[in-house]
């Protein structure tokens, strides 16, 4: 072992300056290649005693101790984090003011070796703003060099990307400073432009106002034509600050779709294809982003085969290496969110097999991703009978609904949510595998995230279910569980839900639905049903009163003794104000509760004999209300079918005989199952 480590690197400030610099270089020369050597000096604590030797002031020693920090900390954390944590960058950036152009430039990539080496260069300098102010103070003089533009850059764009960015510091006095640069920068070298425009990508993921900035600079074009250029890394950079402003609407759409589709995306499938790992990762990134903002977007990314772009990639990538699977499974989820071609592409690759496989992994974040890509894929559950019954999925998916992790539960719910609508092969699977259980544990969760997405799923596994699967359910959860959602629902969302079950509940559409043995367990709640309904179409909140009459419409059908309890309610004076109500939506929903209200039944399951009786009283206590002038008033409504129902609802007001105007089973039901 060399000497040097021997005797102890502390032994360092007792030696005379020139013998100093030999010994610093040869120190440098000895860990160049030469891992473990490295490793000796920093568990030496060598690092803490070449920062102190900075202090000695003499230009051509602290480029030799630059230089050998960088050697040190370079792609090693024990060293990097000896920078981070010993003022080491406080020192270090002092030096990027220093007149010594080459002192600045080495002391640059000293500073960015260690940064690149820590786990989270940014927390260094969120958590020390007089540092993080300092780095600001250095990017916006305007005589830097390139050195130090460059690593300042890469310091605010770490923070920049962290969602605890954004009111540290006056982030505005930064995008000034690039807004100026940019108006300066000699276009026929558009190297110069790649700090202002990277430090703008990162300002503008989350601040719209300064990308509304940016356009109004009239930027637009010039960041068009560096998209069309040949320098890769500025072309990505470019790509990332126009997919920014898209996603805060500031482009006219055509031409960001124009753009997108002959620039962004031919450029993707070039870093997918690329043979460079790293360009092939950044490229997923930049997928995902682009995708994400609108269906048409996924639509131009399948037309331009980056589908099987990312199937290849799949090919390559074990999942062993996790945050490579991560980046790929996340633009998989992304990709195929809305579109159906990329989701059959997928599930009919090789690729299907590492999404599986991901969720029986023991790093979370791979299980979140692969449980992400599941739920876009699960949304064409049509198609997914064979691929997604052979897949073995159920047995991981349950046990991801007990998850330690709280991301993992919440993406596996919503998978959930998509796998038991009625539609879908592996609903009774989920059942057989005593899914039901674990879904009704989670709907009490104290976790109102968990809770949310578990009543979600309980929702759909309602939606056109049988009977007997209705009943199992309360039996199971019980209708005061439901009510008491929607009493004293945490908020509007957890209401809305509520009365989406019970919308759900009362649907007796289903071929597989028994109407009598639904309404039988119903009718001993009727008087809190309707109560709860009541206050539910006095909600503030346009959906809870939308959802309401849903289930006014659904619960009515086929019982007397239901017409009259909502009759006998303050529910017929709330639907007459919904006829004006803005929403079209709402006055549609209001009009099928007039007729089924109003519907002329042959028959009724509770046996109620003078129907006809009841019906020309309901009848003429409308028409003293005043429905009979409400609905002439709305066939003349904007809306189409608006008019088409409120001409139906006359026509039963007015006792015109069924054959007129529809079939005898011509009345409305709704049941909702909602796709994540």
């Amino acid at each position: 072992m060399d000497e040097t480590i021997g005797t102890g690197s502390l032994c360092l400030e007792s030696e005379a300056t020139d013998t100093l610099k030999e010994t610093v270089k040869r120190i440098k020369n000895l860990c160049v290649g030469h891992p473990a050597k490295k490793q000796a000096y920093i568990k030496q604590g060598i690092i803490p005693t070449l920062l102190k030797l900075i202090d000695r002031r003499d230009s051509e020693l602290t480029w030799q101790i630059c230089g050998t920090i960088g050697i040190l900390a370079n792609n090693n954390v024990a060293g990097a984090e000896q920078v981070a944590s010993n003022s080491g960058l406080c020192t270090l950036l002092s030096l990027l003011s220093s007149d010594d152009e080459r002192l600045v430039k080495q002391a640059s990539l000293c500073i960015l070796g260690a940064l690149k080496s820590v786990e989270r260069p940014a927390k260094i300098f969120l958590e020390n703003i007089q540092l993080l102010e300092s780095v600001c103070s250095l990017f916006c003089n305007p005589f830097a060099s390139a050195s130090l533009r460059e690593c300042t850059c890469f310091i605010l764009t770490s923070c920049l990307e962290n969602a605890e960015s954004e009111q540290i510091v006056d982030w505005f006095r930064i995008s000034n400073f690039c807004f100026e640069k940019l108006k300066s920068c000699n276009l026929r070298d558009p190297r110069t432009l790649t700090p202002y425009l990277n430090v703008l990508k990162s300002l503008t993921m989350r601040n719209r106002e300064i990308g509304k900035q940016f356009i109004e600079h009239n930027f637009v074009e010039l960041l068009v034509e560096v998209m069309k250029g040949v320098d890769m890394t500025l072309k990505v950079i470019a790509c990332r600050l126009y997919t920014n402003l898209m996603n805060f609407s500031l482009l006219q759409e055509d031409q960001a779709s124009k753009d997108t589709a002959v620039i962004i995306m031919p450029l993707l499938n070039r870093m997918l294809s690329n043979r460079d790992r790293n360009i092939q990762l950044e490229g997923c990134k930049m997928l995902t982003q682009v995708v994400a903002i609108a269906e048409i977007y996924q639509q131009q990314a399948f037309d331009c085969n980056l589908v099987h772009c990312l199937i290849e990639l799949g090919h390559n990538i074990n999942i062993s290496d996790v945050e490579a699977a991560c980046i790929l499974l996340q633009a998989v989820a992304a990709v195929c969110s809305l579109v159906e071609e990329c989701r059959r592409l997928v599930i009919e690759s090789r690729l299907f097999s590492l999404v599986v496989n991901s969720l029986d992994t023991s790093y979370p974040e791979l299980r979140i991703a692969g449980l992400s890509a599941l739920r876009s894929l699960s949304r064409s559950v049509r198609n997914l009978r064979a691929s997604l019954a052979e897949a073995v999925l159920m047995e991981p998916l349950l046990r991801s609904l007990s998850d330690e992790n709280k991301q993992v539960q919440i993406q596996a719910l919503s998978t959930v949510c998509n796998l038991v609508l009625y539609f879908s092969p592996l609903k009774n699977s989920f059942l057989e595998s005593n899914g039901l259980t674990t879904l009704l544990n989670l709907c009490h969760s104290n976790d109102k995230s968990l809770k949310y997405y578990a009543v979600w799923a309980l929702k759909n596994l309602l939606f056109l279910s049988g009977s007997k699967m209705k009943k199992r359910i309360i039996d199971e959860i019980g209708m005061d569980y439901i009510f008491c959602l929607i009493e004293k629902g945490e908020d509007y969302s957890f209401q809305e839900q509520g009365i989406n079950l019970l919308r759900n509940l009362t649907c007796t559409f289903s071929i597989e639905c028994e109407r009598e043995n639904i309404l039988d367990f119903i009718d001993e709640h009727c008087y809190r049903l309707v109560l709860c309904i009541q206050d539910s179409l006095q909600s503030p909140c346009m959906e809870v009163v939308l959802q309401a009459l849903y289930v006014v419409c659904n619960f009515v059908v086929g019982s007397e003794r239901h017409k009259q309890a909502i009759c006998n309610s303050k529910i017929p004076k709330l639907l007459l104000n919904f006829l004006t109500n803005p929403s079209y939506l709402i006055r549609i929903a209001t009009i099928w509760c007039i007729i089924n209200l109003i519907w002329k039944e042959t028959n009724d399951i509770n046996d109620v004999s003078n129907l006809a009786d009841y019906r020309r009283a309901r009848i003429a206590s409308f028409m003293e209300m005043g429905y009979e002038e409400m609905l002439e008033g709305l066939l003349a409504d904007s809306n189409v079918e608006v008019r088409g129902r409120a001409e139906m609802a006359l026509q039963l007001l007015r006792d015109r005989t069924i054959s007129d105007f529809g079939d005898e089973n011509d009345y409305e039901q709704v049941s909702r199952g909602i796709l994540l």
